[in-house]
């Protein structure tokens, strides 16, 4: 009947032949599995005093107690049962995976009570009886050495991890991996977990940090400026959480109810990601997409730099960037014949944390569109020379980072002319250096990117901001935010400290 499912005709046949043989102790234990009866702790305790070593008995009534409201007695006597029948079969492994997972979710620590020398508290917080994790680990092992299932394997890696093996943890996911097939749909999910453990438990940090920042990417469309304040909080716990502190810390110590302190915590944010920019991630890009003002900035400085000889290479977005930049922004580049010199053209709102504009424009009221063109070559002793127009920046450079800012109303014929000459001196004064060569859209990315490292090393080399920019950036707001925005830049700069 089991066999061709007829279900509902199995406890009926059980009782007919109950009736004629009431002990037939085969029969009691197939009508417990498959009734609701109340009567079915009594009829396994009958069991075991007519054997008093059976198995699958004891297994059953185990459970049956663990799964009433009752009081410790019960569930005592529950474990006592399920670890007889592991005595007395240590070979199976229903009994075995059984207790495993009883004995980790018992190692779990929902009290209030105090730490003892038992108690492991793990970096997301929870606190565990490292014995009975032990334990649990121990009764996998034994059923992953029996049954070579992956699946025990994985579970193996997990208890590793909350003990901080995180070693064994990998060698126990890579042993899971190399099992199953190539086509497993588990085999994602296997390589997730996995990645919490790589660099020493660094890659739970790691995922975590990168769910928060998924919160700051939203939908993809543009923020606004409250969610851009709500951003860079987000992006101080998810750059605190990649340092070690645990969300629940993160969060504590960089969201405040003080409106000064939030907004101070957000300016120190926007400090701290002119020097820490993610990659830029250029991609290729159809400037039909954007918005009318960006296109009609960058189609108007083209006719301006085509007539000047260089070359369109391509139309991008910093896909990178959003993450801080809260907006899509078209950025048209072009090269000179040599791929020496670059020159990039936009227009955007005035929330780009390079320039750290949203917030000065925040606090002194001005709301204009920033339109920037900008020539650039870098050289492979760490030589940035920048030239472009007048910006609301309040940062400064120096050491091999020269930046030359010129009157807005500049031609651009003027700009590149400029900048030319500036290569060409510092080639003179300079022959053996060379200068990175992008003559397309992934050799601007490169050049983007080794310009991001020198200006991070300066502006690490300063304490990311003088006393003079921070005064020139809050202007007549020096004096309520200054010294807690220093306050927060410390602490936030901490998380930090090691990230290159």
């Amino acid at each position: 009947m089991e066999r061709l499912e007829r279900y509902d005709d199995i406890v009926p046949a059980l009782d007919q032949l109950l009736a004629l043989k009431p002990d037939h102790v085969p029969a009691i234990i197939k009508r417990v599995q498959f009734s609701d009866s109340d009567a079915n702790e009594t009829e396994l305790r009958r069991v075991l005093t007519l054997d008093a070593t059976h198995v699958d008995a004891m297994f059953l009534l185990s459970s049956s107690l663990r799964h009433r409201d009752g009081d410790d007695a019960l569930i005592a006597e529950a474990d006592a049962l399920l670890d007889r029948a592991i005595e007395l079969a240590p070979m199976r492994i229903d009994l075995l995976d059984a207790r495993a997972a009883l004995r980790r979710t018992a190692a779990i620590r929902s009290d209030d009570g105090a730490d003892n020398a038992d108690t492991l508290k793990t970096w997301s917080g929870l606190r565990y009886s490292r014995s009975r994790l032990e334990d649990a680990l121990e009764d996998y092992a034994t059923c992953h050495a029996l049954s070579g299932e992956y699946r025990y394997a994985v579970r193996m890696g997990m208890i590793l991890h909350e003990l901080g093996r995180f070693d064994d943890a990998l060698a126990s996911y890579d042993s899971a991996l190399a099992s199953m097939a190539p086509d497993d749909p588990k085999r994602e999910f296997i390589l997730d977990t996995r990645a919490k453990s790589d660099n020493g438990g660094a890659g739970e940090r790691e995922q975590m940090a990168r769910l928060i920042e998924s919160g700051v990417v939203g939908d993809g469309h543009d923020r606004s400026l409250n969610d851009d304040v709500a951003a860079q909080t987000l992006l101080a716990t998810a750059s605190a959480i990649r340092a070690g502190k645990s969300v629940q810390d993160a969060i504590e110590m960089r969201v405040s109810d003080d409106p000064d302190t939030l907004m101070a915590t957000n300016i120190a944010q926007q400090i701290l990601n002119v020097a820490h920019e993610p990659a830029p991630q250029l991609e290729a890009v159809d400037a039909a997409a954007y918005p009318s003002y960006q296109r009609k900035f960058v189609d108007s400085a083209t006719r301006e730099i085509a007539a000047l000889g260089l070359r369109h290479v391509g139309d991008a977005e910093a896909k990178g960037m959003f993450l801080i930049l809260g907006q899509r922004v078209l950025l048209r580049f072009f090269a000179d014949d040599s791929g020496e010199i670059g020159v990039a053209s936009f227009a955007m709102k005035p929330k780009w944390p390079g320039l750290v504009g949203f917030l000065f424009l925040l606090l002194t009221g001005k709301w204009k569109v920033t339109r920037m063109v900008e020539c650039v070559s870098q050289f492979d002793d760490g030589t940035h020379l920048s030239t472009q127009l007048d910006n609301p920046s309040p940062f400064e450079y120096g050491g091999r980072i020269d930046i030359e800012r010129m009157p807005r109303n500049t031609t651009l014929r003027d700009l590149v002319a400029r900048h030319i000459a500036r290569v060409a001196q510092f080639k003179l004064a300079h022959p053996a250096n060379v200068a990175m060569v992008a003559d397309d859209i992934e050799g601007m990315d490169r050049r983007w990117c080794e310009g991001q490292r020198v200006k991070r090393d300066y502006r690490k080399s300063i304490g990311y901001i003088t006393e003079q920019e921070l005064k020139h950036m809050l202007g007549g707001h020096h004096a309520r935010f200054g010294d807690k925005v220093k306050t927060q830049l410390a602490m936030l700069a901490e998380d930090l400290a090691d990230r290159t």
